[in-house]
């Protein structure tokens, strides 16, 4: 089920104070013990999903249990703690929301979105909601997703669309969580991110939503194009050091991948050969697979049976790896261009394929 993941996610900072950790503590035990029974009595142990004003219902007293929850742990909390705990409850109460549009698949879209507006509306959260956190403008967007249909992370006008057709305050609501998601999950790059907010901010001035995007906006200045990558290093496969920096009079199309990865493997046998083949009279073109699998075993043997040319190189620690945190990587596989010195040129570059293939010609000027 959804909270699981949301839960460890979220709350458990090595930083937290002893207080916070509590309140997480608490709100663990609440979701394990209580709240998932609950969830699975009234949505997936019955042949049909309840009545949207009997969910609602529903809801209302598992964000009540939630509140109380915050309000009990409230003592020790630092300011900015307890902001974070409203928000960590606002996400869940949002997940909730959306576990209902997942089960009636029996509605079309447009009863789905018109649920999710009367759910907000019904559980108080339409004007509750004065801030984001990363975990809610995604939680926010995976529900309108959702409903509409469309597959979250895969860019799409209907969503933005149907935000600019909406009344405020909801349209500010909604188009500050479109933006810090997309901030997030670096759909378009700073330069697209950038206008985004700026654009933003001559709409809303003085939106209480502008920090957060503000701020989203300056964690992706280091990869803005033109900007230096640090020097990342890892293993090859004979267990030597291996650096960016080895290859800075190149143009290195990055590949990151994992033996586990479905997507990664159909695009090895798939795609991968004919790209490898086009590029290989282009001496100044390097291609770096860099795996995240959690051991070098499963690396090394995917790679011992499916040899491929190019550099090779172990990251691991899955999507906990530096170069995965630094690149903002929400999923795999993940394609980007560095130039020469190792310069930013692209941080969503295209699949192995003609169009990958034409931006990188460009890029050595033949």
């Amino acid at each position: 089920m959804l909270f699981l993941s949301f839960v460890s996610a979220f709350g458990y900072a090595q930083s937290a104070s002893p207080a916070y950790q509590k309140f997480m503590q608490s709100m663990d035990k609440y979701i394990q013990q209580e709240l998932y029974s609950e969830v699975s009595k009234v949505l997936f142990d019955v042949e049909e999903a309840p009545a949207i004003d009997s969910y609602i219902g529903f809801s209302k007293g598992v964000k009540s249990n939630l509140d109380q929850i915050v309000s009990q742990n409230s003592a020790g909390l630092e300011a900015k703690e307890m902001a974070n705990a409203r928000l960590y409850t606002q996400a869940m109460m949002i997940q909730l929301g959306e576990l209902y549009i997942e089960r009636a698949q029996e509605l079309e879209p447009k009863e789905k979105i018109a649920f999710l507006d009367a759910y907000l509306s019904g559980i108080g959260l339409d004007k509750e909601i004065n801030a984001l956190s990363d975990d809610l403008a995604r939680s926010l967007m995976m529900s309108l997703h959702s409903a509409m249909g469309i597959p979250f992370g895969v860019p799409n006008y209907q969503i933005e669309n149907y935000i600019e057709s909406l009344p405020e305050p909801k349209q500010e609501l909604y188009r500050a969580a479109m933006i810090l998601n997309e901030t997030v999950m670096l759909s378009g790059g700073y330069e697209v991110a950038e206008r985004q907010v700026t654009e933003f901010q001559q709409l809303y001035p003085k939106s209480g939503f502008l920090p957060q995007l503000q701020r989203g906006l300056a964690s992706l200045e280091k990869l803005r194009e033109g900007a230096i990558v640090e020097n990342f290093a890892f293993e090859d496969m004979e267990g030597n050091k291996v650096s960016l920096a080895d290859y800075k009079d190149k143009i290195i199309y990055l590949d990151l991948w994992a033996s586990w990865c479905g997507p990664c493997i159909n695009t090895f046998r798939t795609k991968t050969p004919a790209f490898e083949q086009k590029l290989r009279e282009r001496d100044d073109v390097v291609l770096m697979y860099v795996s995240i699998d959690e051991k070098p075993e499963a690396w090394k043997n995917y790679l011992s049976k499916n040899p491929m040319r190019g550099v090779h190189l172990f990251a691991g620690k899955g999507f906990e790896a530096e170069i995965v945190r630094y690149f903002k990587v929400w999923g795999i596989p993940r394609y980007l261009i560095l130039g020469k010195d190792n310069k930013i040129i692209d941080v969503n570059a295209p699949r192995p394929g003609d169009e990958a293939y034409e931006a990188l010609i460009q890029i050595g000027g033949i």
